[in-house]
């Protein structure tokens, strides 16, 4: 069965820096650019780096989860029908421009969509140096496999995440 894993967290948390160190490059693809890497035999793929909720328009979950169909089909034809591991980042953050709070409608009902089909791990890159008391409510409803914590000084969690796929991800397929 193949699974999703949704890096969550807020702005400048290190979802991309997390990403470029796992998959050991230097740029963010573009959007619907595929990478992946293969890991203890499975794949693990990503198509682009960047938040379907920040490719979208704001707290638009139409889009937000045709985003995210669009990136299972890339991995599906890059992949040819094998089991893989699809990495999606989501950024949880409101509407600058608007003073709104936190896109929670754009997190939460993407993910239930996606629990319809997949097995779906969450990993809370949770960013010590900022106020998180919206983030760590919504998190609470999401249960995250596992939260990481870090700071501007040390972002990329590449190993940290190696290690979750390895322990959790790859052994639950």
């Amino acid at each position: 069965m193949n699974s999703i894993v949704i890096l969550c967290g807020g702005t400048n948390c290190g979802k991309t820096a997390t990403l470029r160190g796992f998959f050991r490059i230097d740029y963010s693809p573009r959007r619907r650019t595929y990478i992946q890497r293969v890991l203890k035999g499975k794949v693990v793929g990503a198509v682009s780096f960047g938040s379907p909720q920040e490719q979208e328009e704001y707290c638009n979950v139409k889009d937000v989860n045709k985003n995210i169909k669009e990136r299972i089909e890339i991995c599906g034809n890059y992949t040819s029908g094998k089991p893989y591991i699809l990495l999606i980042p989501f950024t949880m953050r409101g509407s600058s421009k608007r003073g709104e709070k936190i896109n929670t409608e754009c997190i939460l009902k993407p993910i239930e969509t996606l629990k319809r089909k997949f097995k779906v791990f969450i990993i809370y890159l949770r960013k010590v140096s900022s106020k998180n008391e919206e983030r760590d409510a919504l998190m609470k409803c999401l249960a995250p496999s596992i939260t990481i914590e870090t700071t501007p000084q040390d972002c990329d969690k590449s190993e940290e995440l190696e290690r979750f796929l390895k322990q959790l991800v790859i052994r639950s397929q």
